[in-house]
């Protein structure tokens, strides 16, 4: 028996992380780490507060 680990995560739902205080700069590196294949990763604003939201492909 073996196991397999992914190196990209794999999310069922959407996932929303606090990028509010993230360097401008450092955004891309943000986005490669939480995007998944078939994703859709996107900033949202909600109230003052920065998002950085990964929805899974359908």
């Amino acid at each position: 028996m073996s196991a397999v680990t992914a190196d990209r995560p794999r999310y069922a739902t959407p996932t929303r992380v606090d990028v509010t205080e993230c360097r401008t700069d450092r955004l891309p590196d943000r986005v490669r780490a939480n995007r998944v294949d078939g994703s859709e990763v996107h900033l949202e604003r909600r109230g003052g507060r920065t998002f950085l939201v990964t929805r899974p492909a359908e």
